[in-house]
Formats: C-alpha cells, sequence, structure tokens
C-alpha cells in the first residue's frame, strides 16, 4: 500500500511539476495542465454517475406490470432513438402552442430526434481529448532534450557550491553547443504552441458533430436565456435541455404472448444528462478561453520575434533588481540580447525562470564578454586615465612574458632539419661564436674531404714521374 502511495505521489507530483525545472510557460501549461486536469476529473465525475448512480428511469404507465423495468430501460438506454413528443408539455419544454406544428415539422427540423448512443461514449471522448492535449507537451519535452535540466543541475538553489567553476563550465558549453544553434528550439515551442490552438479549434468542430450541431453556440445560447426575465423563459426553450434532453419518449419493442409484436412506449427521465449539460457547459467557456489565449498569445509571439526591445524588456523583467545599474557591464549585456539570435535569447529567457537570480546575472556578463572585444572592466569607469593605461600595460606584459614562457621547443629528432644537440648553447661568447663558427653542413665536409685526397694523390704521381726521369737517365749512363 505504502508503494502504491508513494506510485501516485511522484506521478501527481510529475504532472503538476512541483519543485521542478520549468521548460513552458503559463499559457502552455493551460493546455496540457489545466484543459486535461479538467477533462480527465469530467470523465470520472460522469463514469461515476453512470456506474455508481441510474442514468436512466422510465415509466410505462399502465405496461408497467408487464414488462420488466430493467430489461425496459437497459434497452432505451442502449438501443433506442429517443424523441420528445411534440405535443409534452412539462418541464424542459418550451410550454408553447404546438398544435399547429405536426410530427413531419418536428422531425424535419430535427427539433425532436436526439440519439441516444453518444451519451454512452462520453466518459471516453472526453479521455480522448484529454490525451490529445497532453500531446504537445510530449512533442516538447522531446525537442527540448533536457536541456533547462542540464543548466539547472545544482544551479537552482539559494546556495550554489563552487560558482565561479559551474559558471565559466556553462558559459563554456553555451558558446560552444547552443549559441547560434537552438533557432529549432525557439520555433519548434512555437510549433508546439501552434498546435495547442490548432486543437481546441478542431475540438470544437468535432464536438459539434458529436453532439449532432448543438456544440457551436452552446455556451452563448445558455448565457442569454439565464440572463432573461423568469417569465420569458417559459416561453423559450432551454439550451440545455436543447442539448442534453433530461426528459424522452422511447418506444420499446418486444414479442407478445401470442407470437407478434407489440410496442411499449415509455417515458424516461434521463438523470445523467443532468451531469454532462454542465460539465459540456464548464467545456465550452474553458475551450473558449483558452483558445482566445493561445490565438493572442501567437499574436505576442510574432511580435516578439520582430523586436529585440520587447526580447531585451522580457528579461529585465524577471532581473531588474540586477539591472537597475547604467553600468559598462550593463551595457554589454543589453546589446548582446538585443544582437544575438532568436535560439539564443528565447534559451537565456527559459535560464532566467530556473537559475539562481545572482548567478545567472554573473553567467550573462561573463557570456556577453565573450561576444565584446572591446570589454573593459566596469571599474574602469571610475579610475582616472592613468590608472587605466597602468593596468592596459601591466596586461600587456604580462601577455608577452607568457608568449615568451611558452616558446614551442623542437623535438630532439627533427627540428627544421636540425637536431636539438645543434641549439646546445656551451656558453661561447659572441666572439668566439664569429672567430669559430661551427660547421654544421656535412656535405661540405665531404667534398673538402674529398678535395684533399686528390690533391694527395696527384702529389703521390709527380714523385712516381720524377723517380721514372731517374732511372732512365742512369740507365743512359751504363750504355755510354
Amino acid at each position: 500500500m505504502a508503494d502504491l502511495i508513494g506510485t501516485i505521489t511522484k506521478v501527481t507530483n510529475s504532472f503538476l511539476e512541483i519543485n521542478q525545472i520549468s521548460i513552458d510557460n503559463w499559457s502552455f501549461k493551460l493546455f496540457y495542465k489545466a484543459t486535461t486536469s479538467i477533462l480527465i476529473a469530467s470523465s470520472v465525475l460522469v463514469v461515476s454517475t453512470q456506474f455508481f448512480g441510474s442514468p436512466i428511469q422510465c415509466d410505462a404507465g399502465a405496461a408497467s406490470d408487464g414488462v420488466e423495468k430493467d430489461v425496459l430501460e437497459s434497452y432505451c438506454w442502449m438501443y433506442s432513438s429517443w424523441s420528445v413528443p411534440a405535443k409534452y408539455k412539462g418541464v424542459c419544454s418550451a410550454n408553447g402552442d404546438l398544435s399547429g406544428i405536426t410530427h413531419e415539422e418536428w422531425h424535419k427540423d430535427r427539433t425532436s430526434i436526439v440519439y441516444n448512443s453518444y451519451y454512452q461514449w462520453v466518459p471516453l471522448y472526453l479521455v480522448m481529448w484529454a490525451g490529445l492535449f497532453y500531446l504537445p507537451r510530449l512533442l516538447w519535452l522531446m525537442m527540448e532534450g533536457g536541456l533547462m535540466k542540464f543548466f539547472g543541475k545544482g544551479t537552482t538553489t539559494r546556495v550554489i557550491e563552487d560558482q565561479e567553476e559551474k559558471e565559466k563550465a556553462l558559459v563554456k558549453f553555451f558558446c560552444r553547443n547552443v549559441h547560434n544553434k537552438y533557432s529549432i528550439y525557439f520555433f519548434g515551442f512555437i510549433g508546439c504552441e501552434v498546435l495547442n490552438v490548432f486543437l481546441v479549434l478542431i475540438q470544437f468542430v468535432l464536438t459539434n458533430i458529436f453532439l449532432h450541431g448543438r456544440f457551436n453556440n452552446y455556451g452563448a445560447k445558455v448565457l442569454y436565456y439565464y440572463r432573461l426575465p423568469e417569465e420569458e423563459q417559459e416561453s423559450q426553450k432551454n439550451p440545455m435541455c436543447w442539448t442534453f434532453p433530461r426528459i424522452a419518449s422511447c418506444d420499446y419493442w418486444r414479442w407478445g404472448s401470442g407470437g407478434r409484436q407489440e410496442n411499449i412506449n415509455a417515458i424516461c427521465v434521463l438523470a445523467l444528462n443532468m451531469i454532462n449539460d454542465k460539465v459540456f457547459l464548464v467545456l465550452w467557456f474553458w475551450f473558449f478561453l483558452v483558445s482566445v489565449i493561445g490565438v493572442v498569445r501567437l499574436a505576442y509571439r510574432f511580435v516578439q520575434t520582430q523586436s529585440a526591445s520587447l526580447r531585451f524588456q522580457l528579461i529585465n523583467m524577471r532581473m531588474n533588481r540586477y539591472f537597475k545599474r547604467p553600468t559598462t557591464k550593463m551595457a554589454k549585456i543589453k546589446s548582446y540580447l538585443c544582437q544575438c539570435t532568436l535560439g539564443d535569447w528565447f534559451v537565456l529567457y527559459q535560464l532566467s525562470k530556473n537559475l539562481n537570480r545572482p548567478f545567472f546575472f554573473d553567467f550573462l556578463s561573463e557570456l556577453s564578454m565573450k561576444y565584446d572585444k572591446e570589454y573593459y572592466d566596469e571599474e574602469d569607469d571610475e579610475k582616472p586615465l592613468m590608472s587605466q593605461m597602468e593596468r592596459t600595460l601591466k596586461a600587456s606584459k604580462t601577455k608577452m612574458d607568457d608568449v615568451d614562457n611558452t616558446a614551442p621547443i623542437c623535438k630532439e629528432e627533427d627540428c627544421c632539419g636540425f637536431s636539438a644537440a645543434d641549439f646546445d648553447d656551451d656558453g661561447d661568447n659572441l666572439i668566439e661564436m664569429l672567430t669559430q663558427p661551427k660547421i654544421r653542413d656535412d656535405t661540405d665536409g665531404k667534398k673538402k674531404k674529398e678535395g684533399d685526397d686528390d690533391d694527395d694523390d696527384d702529389d703521390g704521381d709527380e714523385e712516381d714521374d720524377d723517380k721514372g726521369d731517374k732511372d732512365d737517365k742512369k740507365r743512359k749512363k751504363e750504355e755510354r
């Protein structure tokens, strides 16, 4: 039992979005939350009356003794078409003079025939529409993809742990994954809002068909009828009785004891219609209200897409406490919000409704600085010119030091054709480097070595020639 109660509580909290991230707006909630709740409650009310009470009670008059009452009522409830007698005078009749109206004329004008079969489908019909009105919510959940839940992890409470780290991480994520990429996010939400309005309008059409053409102006007629004086109400038909007849006539056919069919006519009271007429009256006014709100919301959304200043003011209304001071930082935020894409703005607007407000202001400030290269800290506006120049020079010096300290180091294997040993500093001064340059070209050294070998070969050849000349002279002397 405890598990069942826990499950019901969990489902209820999830449906009502208690302590949860908001991914839509109040008008959107009217469609999928309020409308769905009203339809389900109406269905439960109709079902409880239908199955735990008596939806119909019939009186067969003199023939009551010869027919089972339960059988008669079940037959009239399930299979019969209902026709209020043309000259019937009583509650829910106009009490007018109907002597000149024939039954054919009454039937032609569709003032008496009301088929009862649709009354049995009212609970299922209401449940079906409850599911259809929740459909845009399901579509938006799939399109939203948990983006607000991701940004809201640990950033919705009053106290935020590791605020600076989370701020930098979310800014980095926004720049990489959201910036100029979420226009579909905004227009997808508008598509769901259009679907809400379409469902309301198509609901009027289908319900009017379901109730045999008596629903489109049902609420207006009831309102007009009850604004009339009582003496005038007696001479006119009550629209609630017109749409949901409470008293009707039923013809019950059965086989008699002699083998022939016999007709038993009964007057029936439709107790269930005492609930149906009020349920559909409430639904008519509710659907009319949400349809007007939906159309106005779409017109407002169109203006919103065309006006950058309006988009800024919408966030300003939520962050007015933090947007009051006219600082340089505030100017950068306004500039960014007016120039960013519709998708980026809509994501930021949704974040303004969920995140801790001081945290969101810091997040928005950091984000606006990311997209403004000429940004200076707001404190610079309050300092003299020399102080600003000193800060700028210090920043430049720091950047130069960072560049020197982070100079790339070549690998030992290959760096522009030289090895790391070629760059070793042996401590030689400039004079030693000029007077005793190091030769790095191995190819030139090889050529020089080969040249020296050639010179040695030439010297050897000359010595051999001198030795040959001396031998020739010695041989000639001996011959003499």
